[in-house]
């Protein structure tokens, strides 16, 4: 190679090296992270859903949510969801911090989960949680967290749960602990 060829490469890398020296932080070579903005959003949500015989089945509330088309996804904060019977009845209150509802109708609640049972002469009365899956459809509900159930004359606590609130049966999964009172009631 001449010097004269030699002279214009290394011309060329300087020339390089300066423009990448000066050039806006701004740009980069890496992939551009995903973000997704939600479709739409609504503060201080109500929401009631009937069958189709028109009675009502379920109502949600929430202080905000965020619907995400894109993931098939709702966000919600402070969400509450009460669920009712054939009859129209009030059967089950839920509520937690925040939560989600995907597409195929499974609502995944997080942080300070209450389940309370809205019937006053049943054997249950709250049921708490960290973590929550509601199946919508079927009112089916998993756990796989620190579960703790109330009733006047019992307390149980251990870790995971499975339900069905229409047939109104729990069963604790393991290192269940449970203190039961022979008191009556009054």
């Amino acid at each position: 190679m001449s010097r004269q060829n030699m002279g214009i490469v290394i011309l060329f890398l300087c020339a390089l090296g300066i423009w990448r020296f000066f050039s806006p932080d701004g740009e980069s070579t890496t992939a551009p992270s995903t973000q997704y903005q939600p479709d739409f959003t609504a503060q201080v949500l109500r929401s009631v859903e009937f069958s189709i015989e028109g009675k009502i089945i379920r109502r949600t509330f929430a202080d905000s949510m965020e619907h995400y088309g894109e993931l098939g996804m709702t966000m919600f904060t402070n969400p509450v969801i009460i669920i009712y019977d054939e009859n129209a009845q009030a059967t089950w209150k839920i509520k937690a911090k925040e939560g989600n509802f995907s597409s195929d109708d499974v609502a995944t609640l997080r942080n300070d989960v209450v389940i309370k049972n809205m019937k006053k002469s049943d054997y249950i009365d709250v049921i708490t949680t960290s973590y929550l899956q509601l199946e919508l459809a079927e009112n089916l509900v998993h756990s796989d967290q620190l579960i703790t159930i109330s009733g006047d004359l019992f307390h149980q606590t251990g870790v995971g749960l499975e339900g069905d609130l229409k047939q109104e049966y729990m069963t604790i999964l393991k290192q269940v602990e449970a203190i039961y009172t022979n008191d009556e009631k009054i």
